[in-house]
């Protein structure tokens, strides 16, 4: 019964062991799939700002698609390299002016696409009206901070993947001066490191009125 009890404990134990690898080895994949989703929507609100140039030309319907989804793209990769950059402590004078141009970008087609459909949210006329101007200034700020999400998740994914290249902590270095002359052993013999090499072997110590032979000096009887 106790055998029994044991073996039950240790599978649910290996089960939640690997239900926690499971999370840790996904959640790496899913906050890039979330990310990318982010970065997408940002850029259907600039397709949606960009629509009014569609009856230039037979072509500018690919083109503003075309731009769009460069600027989401470029919005995911961007992020992600400034991230890298900073967790590195690297120069990134040269890299932030594209990286803030692109997220001003997306905010500004957030708002407007926020500020085009606001009417349509037709519970706030069932808001008292002390609230109701607070919750629209809200609702401006909540569809527009759409690319802000996607940076922060930059940050997390290049997290993960610099614990993921790390392997973990590194050892601590052994300081040589931590090693001391050890006390003499059995036989009398004791090595030890000083920091400059080992030590050689202590003398054993000799009785009084013996030699090295340990026997009786002369004259003794």
């Amino acid at each position: 019964m106790q055998q029994w009890a044991l073996g039950l404990r240790q599978g649910i134990g290996g089960m939640r062991g690997q239900s926690r690898v499971w999370i840790r080895e996904a959640e790496h994949f899913v906050l890039r799939v979330v990310s990318l989703a982010f970065s997408l929507a940002s850029a259907h609100a600039i397709r949606w700002l960009l629509s009014p140039l569609d009856g230039v030309d037979v072509l500018q319907v690919y083109i503003t698609w075309g731009v769009a989804i460069g600027f989401g793209i470029l919005g995911f990769f961007l992020s992600r390299g400034l991230a890298h950059r900073m967790m590195n402590k690297e120069k990134i004078w040269a890299y932030l002016p594209i990286c803030i141009v692109v997220e001003f970008f997306e905010i500004f087609c957030n708002f407007c696409l926020a500020a085009s459909v606001i009417s349509r949210a037709t519970w706030l006329n069932e808001v008292p009206q002390a609230q109701r101007h607070v919750l629209e200034i809200l609702v401006y700020i909540a569809l527009s901070i759409v690319p802000l999400v996607s940076m922060l998740l930059a940050v997390v994914d290049m997290d993960l993947a610099r614990q993921k290249q790390g392997g973990g902590a590194k050892p601590k270095a052994v300081n040589p001066s931590a090693w001391q002359q050890q006390p003499a052993a059995q036989g009398g013999y004791a090595q030890g490191y000083n920091g400059n090499g080992w030590q050689q072997p202590a003398a054993t110590k000799q009785a009084p009125g013996s030699n090295q032979n340990g026997a009786a000096p002369l004259g003794v009887v």
